[in-house]
This record gives structure tokens, C-alpha cells and sequence, in this order.
């Protein structure tokens, strides 16, 4: 019987039990058919679950992510936590950088630590945004079943996308962005009517939403964010997300200030407290996004095939 070496991870995370969990399978020899690769993020149900393809020049590496319902062209925690993955198992030496050759664009990988890997905060630099559209609070509030009072009407609206796109939407606190009641119906129909819902997106892929707050739960940390999407015909919520921080990052440095050092908590409403740690600038037009964090080795395993 074949199988393929896989891990799991928890990304974004402090602690083991924390963060986004990750599935890492090494299928350097491309047993595994495009088909199949979905089945097995289905299995496994977690949010997303990566493929390492190929390696090229020894710091390259061709990966490929999967969601349990379809393939993505990037994502944040599986590009950390698969980078982890690689420099502790796969390289004889971990490096400072790495290089990860995805659908959407290649994404470079720093790591701070490359000799305490374990603790080492991973980081990588976005793809340049792309900025959409803005929305009004009231269609906003109406639609999805916010009140108006609870937007913060100081900062924009906005879809913006490194790689997978996003709406921001600032709340003016922490018992705002508690007590989200968004449904599965309203939030397809929001999209549907704008062309955003998988089946009518330019892109195939649907628009998600990423809600911030500047009242945090612990102290010390910038933002208290949720980041809800459609996923199977349900409603659903990341307990951490690179790819929405990177978007969030470039949204900071356009209409607050052109140089941001933050530190997001996210999953807390979950249970599952994350810590996305934010670099970046904006000179000349050019974006600087830097997305990190650290990951946790929870399980190792030989999947059949």
C-alpha cells in the first residue's frame, strides 16, 4: 500500500491548540491527482491543506493549497505553516529565506530565527493589493444584519485583495465585533448581488469578509479582527488568516498612515487565540506587506493513497 509522509500545524499560534490548523503532505513524487489533493482537504476538513509538489533550486518549492471545496491561488497560514514544515523536515539546514511558487504569485518567506525553529516567527511578503470596491454603511448594515451605530464611519468600506479578496469592515468595538449574527443566506445574497459569490465572481472564487476593531482583548496587541466566508453551503470563520491580514495591511497603510507595526488577535471569539504580527509601508505607490507568525508541530503521520 503507498502513502505520503503529511503533518499537521497550528499557525498563528502561541501554543499547541491555537491558531489556524494546517495538513502539509510531501508529494514530491505528484502521486496524487488533482482530484484526489480535493478529496483529501476534504478529509481532513480543515481550512486549507497544502501539497508540496516540487522542489527547484534547492530554496524553491511548488506548492498548491487546498480548501475542503475547492483548490486556492493563495493563502496565508498554509504558506507559513507549510514554510515550517519544509525548513524543519525537508531542508538539511534551515535558511533565513525560501521561496514558495504558488498559483497566484511566488511569495517569499522569511525566518527570523532559522536556529529556534520552533519559536522562530515566520513571515511573508504579499503580492501588491488591488483595491475594489467601497460599500455604504447602510447597505452594509441592512444586508448583513449590522447595526449602523456599530460601524465605524471614520474609515472606508472597502474590498481589497493581495491574492484572494476581502471586504474591511471597521466596527467601533469589541462587543460590536462580538456579536455578529451574519447568516449563510444573507451573506450569499449580499454577494450574488454584486457579482462576488463563487458562482458569478470574475475570479470563481467568493469574496469574504474581514471585520476589525481597534479594542482588543489583551493588551499590548493592535486589533481584534473575524473573518467570516461561505465555505460547503455554510457559514464559516477563520481562526486566523494571512491571506485577509495582508489585505488589511495594505487598507492601514492607505488610509491611516504609510508605516504600520501592528500585532492582530483573531480566533479569540473561537477559542482559538491567534497572533498575526503586521510590517509593512507604502513609498512611491509601493507596498511593503509583511505577514507573520509562529507555528506549533502537533502530529506527523503516513496518509495511503
Amino acid at each position: 500500500m503507498q502513502g505520503i509522509k503529511f503533518y499537521i500545524v497550528d499557525v498563528f499560534a502561541t501554543n499547541k491548540y491555537e491558531g489556524n490548523q494546517l495538513a502539509v503532505f510531501l508529494d514530491l513524487d505528484n502521486q496524487l491527482s488533482d482530484e484526489h489533493m480535493q478529496r483529501m482537504a476534504l478529509e481532513i476538513n480543515f481550512a486549507e491543506t497544502t501539497f508540496i509538489k516540487a522542489i527547484k533550486d534547492g530554496l524553491r518549492f511548488v506548492v498548491r493549497i487546498f480548501t475542503p471545496e475547492q483548490e486556492v491561488p493563495f493563502a496565508g497560514h498554509p504558506s507559513l505553516g507549510t514554510s515550517y514544515i519544509i525548513t524543519k523536515f525537508i531542508l538539511p539546514q534551515a535558511p533565513t529565506r525560501l521561496t514558495l511558487e504558488l498559483a497566484h504569485s511566488d511569495i517569499e518567506i522569511s525566518i527570523r530565527e532559522p536556529e529556534k525553529l520552533d519559536e522562530s516567527i515566520f513571515s511573508m511578503r504579499q503580492a501588491q493589493p488591488e483595491f475594489g470596491h467601497t460599500f455604504t454603511r447602510n447597505e452594509v448594515s441592512a444586508e448583513l444584519n449590522i447595526k449602523p451605530e456599530d460601524i465605524d464611519l471614520s474609515l472606508p468600506i472597502q474590498e481589497v485583495s493581495t491574492g484572494l479578496p476581502y471586504i474591511i469592515i471597521p466596527l467601533k468595538s469589541r462587543e460590536a465585533i462580538d456579536r455578529l449574527t451574519l447568516t449563510f443566506a444573507s451573506l450569499k445574497a449580499f454577494l450574488l448581488a454584486r457579482n462576488k459569490y463563487k458562482t458569478n465572481s470574475q475570479t470563481g472564487h467568493s469574496t469574504s469578509l474581514f471585520f476589525f476593531t481597534k479594542e482588543v482583548y489583551e493588551p499590548g496587541n493592535s486589533y481584534n479582527t473575524r473573518m467570516l466566508l461561505t465555505e460547503n453551503n455554510r457559514l464559516s470563520e477563520d481562526a486566523a488568516t494571512g491571506s485577509a491580514n495582508g489585505c488589511f495591511l495594505a487598507y492601514l497603510l492607505t488610509h491611516q498612515h504609510n508605516r504600520i507595526h501592528a500585532t492582530v488577535e483573531q480566533g479569540f471569539q473561537l477559542g482559538r487565540k491567534s497572533y498575526i504580527y503586521l510590517d509593512g509601508s507604502l513609498e512611491n505607490g509601493h507596498y511593503q506587506l509583511n505577514v507573520g507568525g509562529r507555528n506549533k508541530l502537533i502530529s506527523e503521520g503516513i496518509w495511503y493513497v
